[in-house]
């Protein structure tokens, strides 16, 4: 897990400011804050259970996923909820939470060489197309889509389609 967190953070160019930390029995890898020290909380049987069904690259995928949610500081806002006893996000805002969450993942699953089927493998698995308006994860086909987005926006930045895109310019 800590490979894999230093792979994502150098396509990035972010610092390691996250704490890995293993937790048993939560089936489930969550972005969390605590006193202002990030968190990555992960099960490794979840972790290598999704990759034994899908491919190697669902758990870096999902790792990605919650570097996506302290990126854009969901975590962070969670944890003031609880603290200062605020309003929780709306259901609608959860699932645009992990709209970004995803979309941040697909930018970086591009970063690392994986295909969009390879980034969006392990969504598929977890996520289903059932009505989403009463849950905090949305469906199945709007997390590809955000995959798909964030994949697309690093496919666009990679050098080949900036040197292109100059010399088109140029023209």
């Amino acid at each position: 897990a800590d490979i894999a967190l230093d792979k994502i953070l150098d396509v990035t160019g972010m610092s390691k400011r996250f704490v890995l930390k293993e937790c048993n029995d939560i089936s489930n890898c969550v972005a969390t804050a605590y006193k202002g020290i990030r968190y990555i909380l992960y099960d490794r049987d979840f972790m290598d259970a999704i990759a034994t069904r899908t491919n190697s690259w669902s758990s870096m995928s999902i790792l990605a996923h919650e570097i996506g949610h302290h990126v854009n500081g969901h975590s962070l806002d969670l944890i003031i909820y609880a603290a200062e006893s605020a309003e929780a996000p709306t259901l609608p805002e959860s699932r645009q939470m992990e709209l970004e969450a995803d979309e941040y993942s697909g930018f970086v699953m591009y970063k690392l060489g994986a295909s969009l089927s390879q980034a969006q493998e392990a969504v598929r698995l977890i996520s289903t197309n059932d009505d989403d308006d009463y849950s905090t994860h949305p469906s199945l086909n709007k997390r590809l889509k955000a995959i798909k987005t964030g994949y697309n926006n690093a496919k666009k930045q990679s050098p080949e389609n900036t040197a292109s895109q100059i010399n088109l310019a140029d023209k």
